[in-house]
């Protein structure tokens, strides 16, 4: 089995992969900016005084100014450096996952790879860390999908798909 292809991979394409991770990571602000907007609305609006609408103003103001923070946490987290556009070159054999551009290159062996999630847009490899290895899906062929999908059956990091419904594998 040999892969070999050159893709940019679009601003879309990370926003997809980076989109649950960043709703993670705002969602309890937004939560609680919610709760103190309702909250804030209740008391300025049916407070029996002064002190009780100024709070409830204060409370719809932070609620405001903390939905604000959130929503440039989420932009900051699905947004990458110009230079991840660039055109990327992917080589998959038998031994190796290899990604490179003019500036950066990325080599895996198979045995270090430890989990595979199949997503609409990429396959991404894991290893016991952080690092990922994203391989996108538009530029491959039938053929090429399909020998991709039967080397991971083979090393079971993936189910058949004569099995529906089946989680991805984790090797130990």
């Amino acid at each position: 089995m040999r892969i070999e292809f050159t893709y940019s991979r679009s601003r879309q394409y990370f926003r997809a992969q980076l989109r649950a991770g960043a709703w993670r990571s705002v969602r309890s602000a937004l939560l609680l900016s919610g709760v103190l907007a309702v909250g804030g609305a209740f008391a300025s609006l049916g407070g029996s005084g002064s002190r009780v609408t100024a709070v409830g103003i204060v409370a719809v103001t932070v609620a405001v100014l903390m939905a604000l923070g959130a929503r440039h946490r989420f932009v900051d987290a699905v947004t990458v450096p110009a230079a991840w556009h660039a055109p990327r070159t992917w080589v998959i054999t038998e031994d190796v996952l290899e990604s490179s551009t003019d500036l950066t290159w990325q080599r895996w062996t198979w045995r270090a790879v430890r989990r595979v999630e199949e997503r609409p847009e990429a396959y991404l490899f894991w290893q016991d860390g952080p690092p990922v290895f994203d391989l996108p899906r538009a530029p491959l062929t039938a053929a090429q999908e399909a020998d991709l999908r039967m080397r991971l059956v083979r090393c079971g990091l993936l189910w058949p798909t004569d099995e529906p419904d089946h989680p991805t594998l984790r090797r130990s």
